[in-house]
């Protein structure tokens, strides 16, 4: 959709959508405990200007100035961004065999992402939508780790409906100025399909189950499984697309799934809990 729908306006509708979707459960969890709500606000309002603001309107950007490939192979290395900021800022610092499954993982994935054409890596040239798609990779990391740095003592969907309430929100401004110099979005039927495919699925009930992952695993091991994206991504091309499975999608999978189980097959107490 990125033809038919500005940048900024579309990471701004997916948001809003998801808000209102969020914003009935959100004040029934909210109410009961706003004193908590309300000292907890500013650190709400940070989380979404970080993970849903900033994270997402790099990335709709940069896919106007790059392939998806190109973002694909850059987007392999949010693993290892969240484990770096994870030993900073939790002391969560990766072992041995932690580090060896990252690096089989992240061979696995760019092995999916190159089609078993490592030549084609070294072919990708970083233009500006790279940059921006590599710029939007600590955002992320950052509110991966955050939430586990300093755990809301709210329920779930309050946290949750407040971070994006206000991840919305600072989108503003972005659409103010993108309305004059690209036009608004035209709501026609593919439109709001897409924006509603968005607000439900990668927005409200991806950000639950991240959320909660994070709570349980630890930042460093959730991030981990960023690397089952190439997977799905082609599980879907082929199911949906008719395109055929080859010897690499094998090869990728099977390099994924075994730097992930070294991964989370590490003791609990290396992980920072």
């Amino acid at each position: 959709m990125r033809d038919a729908i500005p940048p900024f306006q579309m990471s701004f509708w997916r948001w809003a959508a998801a808000f209102v979707i969020l914003l009935p459960f959100a004040i029934a969890q909210g109410r009961a405990d706003t004193a908590q709500w309300r000292r907890e606000l500013p650190f709400l309002a940070f989380l979404g200007a970080v993970g849903v603001t900033a994270f997402n309107c790099f990335i709709y950007v940069a896919l106007h100035d790059t392939t998806v490939i190109s973002a694909a192979f850059i987007n392999s290395f949010m693993p290892v961004a969240t484990f770096l900021l994870a030993a900073v800022v939790l002391h969560d610092r990766p072992n041995g065999r932690q580090v060896l499954g990252i690096g089989i993982s992240l061979a696995g994935a760019l092995t999916i992402i190159a089609q078993g054409q490592p030549e084609r890596l070294f072919d990708l040239g970083l233009n500006r939508g790279d940059l921006l798609v590599l710029a939007g990779l600590p955002f992320w990391a950052a509110y991966t780790v955050l939430i586990k740095w300093r755990p809301t003592r709210l329920r779930p969907m309050a946290f949750l409906g407040t971070t994006v309430g206000f991840g919305a929100l600072f989108h503003l401004p972005l659409v103010a100025w993108e309305i004059p110099a690209a036009g608004p979005m035209a709501l026609t039927p593919d439109v709001v399909s897409a924006i509603l495919y968005l607000a439900i699925f990668p927005s409200a009930l991806a950000y639950i189950l991240w959320n909660r992952a994070v709570a349980t695993l630890g930042p460093a091991r959730t991030g981990m499984f960023m690397h089952l994206m190439p997977i799905f991504s082609a599980g879907a091309a082929i199911l949906l697309l008719g395109e055929r499975f080859f010897a690499y999608h094998a090869l990728g999978i099977v390099l994924i799934v075994a730097g992930i189980t070294l991964v989370t097959r590490t003791p609990a107490r290396n992980q920072g809990h």
